[in-house]
């Protein structure tokens, strides 16, 4: 009869082999969605097909778009990543800022952006009104009366973006039946170490599961980079106020978008984040939260993330074996197929310099990644902007410590 120590190696050497078949399917969907998938900027030679005319039609008709950009405090290098939107090849645009306070450090820059850029609408809104426990969603609530025109894209306060960025989103939303559009991202910069940990899973890690999941079931989600949709398909699952109280609103959105019948099509288009020097804390407390949102949001999904973090089970697996023939070569061909997974997706599709620039961490960044995984299936609280919540089996948060939130009434 074998040893218990047997019998753990062999399901820790199960699971490693089932994670770098993971990351050889990984490099699959993002072959099958770069390469296979039409898209103007990712054909060779530039030749113009049939399918690239159409779009360029689709783009050139294009209709009038509000982007919608809340905010809480002055973000790192903000003024830059604002004047990206406003320098977009599109011809009629407008930008809605929000605030909740008066004194929002952000209000400044947002100021001089329209100092700058007089000829451009550019509306702040600032309301301190809240409907739930998600401000950011409060906030966009707020702004939403300011908003002019049907086409709406929803983009975190950090996202920088391309000159075409308006034009190629909004031609990948005319087609009939999708409802939602959304893209991946990659760091611009970042400043210190732990963000550049944070950074290298977004490339090397994050995104090879979003593209296993559109080859597997379809996009059923959203990213907060970008959210392109309607005003009367957001009115359609019953507007913000249907995610007033969730932690994952971005999630939330796409996800009734999907079960509405509506296509959520994950856009061609990469746009990228500025990272600021968090330290280790804060990054920690950032993957925290983004950890247990995902898990409650979709538990049956998350636990099988385990199958995906080769490098740490074949590590364990090594110790457990005390270093074996077996358990080394493991260790080996596991490491190899990460490698490749993750400069094939990050590198070399997505374009990620930082990544490139500190692809030694990727197996420090797998560890972790690991460690937070397992550390966030104790608990149900997280921090977020000074405050503390609880995260419900719905994924509705409570708040549980911090300055209280006072609602409107309904």
């Amino acid at each position: 009869m074998p040893s218990l120590t047997t019998i753990i190696g062999l399901l820790l050497a199960g699971c490693t082999l089932a994670a770098t078949a993971f990351y050889l399917l990984s490099m699959i969907a993002a072959y099958r969605f770069f390469s296979l998938t039409p898209d103007r900027k990712n054909t060779p030679d530039g030749k113009n097909t049939e399918t690239q005319r159409q779009r360029d039609t689709e783009a050139a008709a294009s209709p009038p778009v509000s982007v919608m950009i809340p905010l809480h405090g002055a973000d790192f290098d903000a003024y830059q990543n604002y004047e990206r939107f406003c320098k977009q090849d599109y011809s009629q645009f407008q930008l809605v800022f929000g605030v909740r306070e008066a004194g929002d450090s952000s209000i400044p820059i947002i100021e001089k952006l329209k100092r700058d850029f007089p000829g451009h609408d550019i509306e702040l809104v600032v309301c301190p009104d809240v409907m739930g426990t998600n401000l950011k969603v409060s906030n966009l609530e707020n702004m939403l009366a300011c908003v002019r025109y049907e086409h709406l894209i929803i983009v975190d306060s950090d996202i920088r973006v391309e000159r075409d960025y308006l034009r190629r989103i909004i031609a990948e939303l005319q087609p009939q039946g999708v409802g939602l559009v959304t893209c991946l991202y990659r760091a611009a910069e970042a400043r210190d170490f732990a963000s550049r940990l944070e950074a290298v899973g977004i490339t090397g890690e994050f995104a090879a599961g979003v593209l296993m999941a559109r080859m597997l079931e379809g996009v059923r989600f959203a990213l907060g980079s970008t959210m392109a949709t309607t005003r009367e398909r957001l009115a359609g699952i019953g507007g913000f106020r249907a995610l007033k109280d969730y932690l994952a609103d971005d999630f939330m959105l796409g996800n009734l978008m999907a079960e509405r019948g509506d296509e959520v099509r994950l856009s061609h288009v990469v746009v990228e984040t500025a990272m600021p020097a968090t330290g280790f804390g804060g990054m920690m407390r950032h993957q925290m939260r983004w950890a247990r949102s995902t898990r409650i949001s979709r538990p049956a999904g998350y636990l099988g993330l385990l199958l995906t973090y080769g490098t740490a089970l074949a590590l364990i697996n090594v110790a457990v074996m005390r270093a074996s023939w077996a358990s080394l070569v493991l260790l080996v061909l596991t490491l190899a197929v990460r490698l490749l997974m993750g400069w094939l997706v990050g590198v070399h599709y997505l374009k990620d310099r930082i990544l490139k620039r500190h692809f030694y961490l990727v197996p420090l960044r797998d560890v972790l990644s690991f460690v937070i995984w397992a550390v966030s299936w104790f608990g149900r609280t997280v921090e977020w902007r000074g405050r503390r919540f609880e995260v419900k089996r719905d994924g509705r948060m409570e708040q549980v410590a911090g300055p209280a939130i006072i609602t409107q009434a309904e």
